[in-house]
C-alpha cells in the first residue's frame, strides 16, 4: 500500500467513523436507488479508468458521460436529508483537484493519454473510494418498508 493510498484511505474512513459514534439516527436510511446509482457509478467509472491509456480526445464524450452519471449520483444523495457524509465521500470521490476519480479524469484531460502503469495504482484507490461510498449506503438502518 503506498501512503498516498493510507491517506486516501483515511479520508474515506472518517465519515465511517463519525456515522459509528453517532448513530443511526443522524444518517438516512438505506435508498435501493442511492445503492443501485452508486453501483452503476462506480462500473461506468472503472470501465472508463481502463480506457486511459487511450487519447483523452478520443473519449472526452465518454469521460463526459461518466462524470455526468457520477455526478448525478452525488447530486441524487445530496438530495436526501441526514445524508451529509455520504456527500462528503462523493465530493472527495470528485474533486478535480483530488487523488481520485475527478483529479484522475482532470490528468488524463491534461497529459492527453496515462501510462498503464498509473492506471494500475489509481484503479484501485477510485474503485475502493466507490465502495466506500457503497458500503455506507449498505450499512444504513432500513426502513419496515424496504
Amino acid at each position: 500500500m503506498t501512503a498516498l493510498s493510507s491517506v486516501i484511505r483515511a479520508q474515506l474512513l472518517w465519515p465511517l467513523a463519525f456515522l459509528f459514534f453517532a448513530g443511526c439516527s443522524t444518517i438516512a436510511t438505506f435508498d435501493p436507488v442511492a445503492y443501485d446509482k452508486a453501483t452503476g457509478a462506480k462500473a461506468e467509472a472503472l470501465a472508463l479508468v481502463d480506457h486511459a491509456t487511450e487519447s483523452y480526445a478520443t473519449r472526452a464524450k465518454d469521460a463526459e458521460a461518466v462524470l455526468l452519471t457520477v455526478n448525478k449520483a452525488c447530486e441524487y444523495d445530496r438530495g436526501r436529508s441526514l445524508n451529509n457524509i455520504t456527500v462528503k465521500q462523493w465530493e472527495i470521490l470528485l474533486d478535480p483537484n483530488g487523488h481520485l476519480f475527478g483529479g484522475f479524469v482532470e490528468r488524463w484531460k491534461a497529459k492527453g493519454s496515462l501510462r498503464s502503469a498509473y492506471i494500475a495504482e489509481k484503479r484501485p484507490d477510485i474503485a475502493e473510494a466507490f465502495d466506500q461510498i457503497i458500503g455506507l449506503e449498505i450499512g444504513k438502518r432500513r426502513t419496515g418498508s424496504n
